[in-house]
């Protein structure tokens, strides 16, 4: 019984909700310790990120759409599906980017040092 209770617990942790994966940013930060100031200032940079990135899943879905259309043509022209993929690699590059000069204006050496191990969870997919 309890197998199959933390098998359970464990497939509600994983699971999507509405066919969609759960994009949140619950990042824990605390292993910058980072000052009063810091934080305050990092919350608004958070802040804007995550409305970045919802404005980018949204962009990321219309080039799906447009991706699909091409696609049901009767000719594929690869450089249309190409620049495509570009657009939403471009978006991307462009918000990642953007947060990563603003996190690191506010580090300091030591923070940076920490934060740059840490990057993977900050890339833009």
């Amino acid at each position: 019984m309890k197998l199959l209770l933390i098998f359970l617990l464990t497939l509600s942790l994983y699971a999507d909700h509405d066919g969609k994966k759960e994009h949140q940013l619950s990042k824990d930060l605390s292993y910058l310790e980072l000052s009063h100031d810091q934080k305050e200032r990092v919350k608004g940079i958070l802040k804007q990120y995550r409305v970045n990135l919802k404005g980018f899943r949204e962009f990321k879905e219309k080039i799906k759409d447009q991706k699909e259309s091409v696609l049901l043509q009767e000719s594929v022209n690869e450089e249309d599906l190409q620049k495509l993929s570009q657009a939403i690699n471009q978006k991307a590059t462009i918000i990642e980017s953007h947060f990563l000069v603003q996190m690191h204006a506010i580090l300091t050496p030591e923070q940076r040092q920490k934060f740059a191990q840490n990057l993977e969870e900050w890339e833009v997919e």
